[in-house]
């Protein structure tokens, strides 16, 4: 047997862990009044946060008011597969559709398609959560959200996956 990975030599956290870093990051710059900017792949960990998101939402600890942007067309491709490939869950998804949750369903959740909702994100300072590729901040639409919040003071840059040396 021959298998790949990327992280295979990693412990990581429990997920628990990660999902209260998340809440902490998401109050801490609600506090502030800045924008959480999360670079993110747009395969698995963007659908992993909004899962994430989601969760937080439905335990009372996200307002329904915070705005979600998914800044990634490849992001919104994948997302839209995930929705519709139910029967490759694990059980803990698929017991919240049986409850009649949507685990990529959020009250304010946007996506950003075009590069003129994207540009149109960063003229207005309003507490939102932008999740953008690339993950590694290399490439794409977040050296724009970088570029426009990564100075200021009340936003946080929030990195959640892998950086490889040199990105």
């Amino acid at each position: 047997l021959i298998i790949e990975s990327t992280y295979g030599d990693r412990l990581h956290r429990a997920n628990t862990t990660s999902i209260g870093q998340l809440l902490e990051a998401i109050e801490h710059t609600r506090r502030k009044g800045g924008n959480l900017i999360i670079p993110a792949f747009a395969v698995e960990r963007t659908q992993d946060l909004i899962y994430d998101l989601n969760l937080l939402y439905k335990q009372g600890k996200l307002p329904s008011d915070q705005k979600v942007y998914i800044d990634s067309p490849l992001a919104i491709a994948a997302t839209e597969i995930f929705k519709r490939s139910s029967e490759f869950y694990d059980n803990e998804t698929r017991q919240l559709l049986m409850e009649g949750a949507d685990p990529f369903l959020l009250p304010n959740l946007h996506y950003s398609r075009t590069r003129e909702d994207s540009v149109k994100l960063n003229q207005s300072v309003d507490g939102k959560i932008i999740i953008s590729a690339s993950g590694m901040c290399d490439a794409g639409r977040i050296k724009h959200h970088l570029k426009h919040n990564l100075w200021r003071a009340d936003s946080t840059i929030l990195l959640v996956g892998y950086q490889a040396s040199g990105t």
